[in-house]
């Protein structure tokens, strides 16, 4: 089954290996030149995504703008696979699960976009992805993301329910991608250092999201991959980015 086939069927995917493990290394540096140790007790500015879990805006820089990162061949391919010619980056953040952090509640990313009912949503093309890629090598004391297959059109309140679903414990250089409207949750993190993970959100053209990103201070920028424009500013923080086969 093809990569774009699976994640019609469940909603997401785990892809191992797909980055550099050094490229990986080299943006948790940046990621902590930006905001070092995090004192539990004095947050840096962030919004908040659960028990001692930050979400944390990220200025785009050095190894951040790598293209091998956000516009990794194969990471386009299934992209491209599953939204068409035309896509964007909506949003790049980091999540940050504190040492200690308890589990989530079980979500969606969003809500359905009409009031049509569920299994309305969940008949529409997948019009958002997280691509979510850890900034260390994940286990079970640090926990990971468990995920729900399938759930895109699922509105039970019980996760018991769902199952065990899938837990990636992918190490730097994997990641994973998730359907906006696929079930999951953070898990607790047992162990004694933080869990950062890098989640850019590629979605369709005409969408963008405001429930999760309404009080972003990011500045609004885009970017057209492929074209024969450079970025010569060292630093970029940005809202959109268009992303385009050519």
């Amino acid at each position: 089954m093809m990569f774009a086939e699976r994640f019609a069927r469940d909603g997401c995917l785990v892809i191992d290996k797909l980055f550099d493990p050094a490229l990986i290394d080299s943006i948790f540096e940046e990621y902590h030149r930006q905001y070092g140790d995090i004192d539990p007790a004095n947050r840096p500015l962030h919004l908040k995504a659960g028990d001692r879990r930050l979400q944390l805006p990220i200025t785009l820089r050095g190894a951040l703008l790598d293209p091998g990162l956000y516009g990794h061949p194969l990471l386009l391919k299934i992209l491209g696979e599953i939204f068409g010619s035309l896509f964007l980056i909506d949003n790049v953040t980091v999540v940050t699960a504190l040492a200690g952090a308890d589990h989530q509640p079980f979500h969606r990313d969003q809500p359905d976009l009409f009031p049509l009912g569920r299994e309305y949503d969940a008949s529409l093309p997948c019009y958002a992805v997280i691509v979510a890629i850890p900034l260390i090598d994940l286990d079970e004391q640090t926990g990971t993301t468990q995920i729900f297959p399938g759930t895109m059109g699922d509105s039970h309140e019980d996760p018991d329910a769902l199952g065990e679903g899938v837990m990636p414990f992918t190490k730097r250089g994997g990641c994973y991608l998730l359907d906006y409207r696929v079930q999951h949750r953070g898990f607790a993190n047992r162990s004694d250092r933080d869990r950062p993970v890098l989640y850019i959100t590629y979605s369709r053209e005409w969408f963008t999201d405001t429930i999760n990103y309404r009080k972003r201070g990011f500045a609004s920028e885009s970017i057209r991959h492929g074209s024969k424009d450079r970025l010569n500013d060292d630093s970029l923080a940005i809202d959109q980015v268009i992303v385009e086969f050519e």
